[in-house]
C-alpha cells in the first residue's frame, strides 16, 4: 500500500530566517504568535519552510489597511 506522505522540510528559525532572507527576530515572532506552523524540538523550533512560504505569499494586510497605507502622504524635507 502506497502513500503519498510528503515529509516536509523542517528548519530553524535562524536557518529559515537565512532562507528567506529576513531578520531572525521576524521568524521568531510569527512563530510565536503562532501564526506560521512550527514545533518545539528541545530547546528549539523546527519551522515547517513549505508552510512558511505559503504564509509569506498569502495577503497578510487587509483591506481597510491598504486604504489607511494609501493616504499616507510623503514626508517634506525641509
Amino acid at each position: 500500500m502506497e502513500s503519498n506522505f510528503k515529509v516536509p522540510q523542517m528548519e530553524t528559525i535562524k536557518k529559515t530566517a537565512e532562507i528567506f532572507g529576513l531578520p531572525v527576530h521576524f521568524v521568531r515572532a510569527k512563530v510565536n504568535s503562532g501564526e506560521v506552523v512550527a514545533v518545539r524540538a528541545g530547546r528549539k523550533f523546527l519551522v515547517n519552510v513549505d508552510r512558511f512560504a505559503e504564509y509569506l505569499n498569502s495577503a497578510t494586510i487587509q483591506p481597510e489597511q491598504r486604504s489607511q497605507t494609501a493616504r499616507l502622504e510623503p514626508i517634506k524635507m525641509r
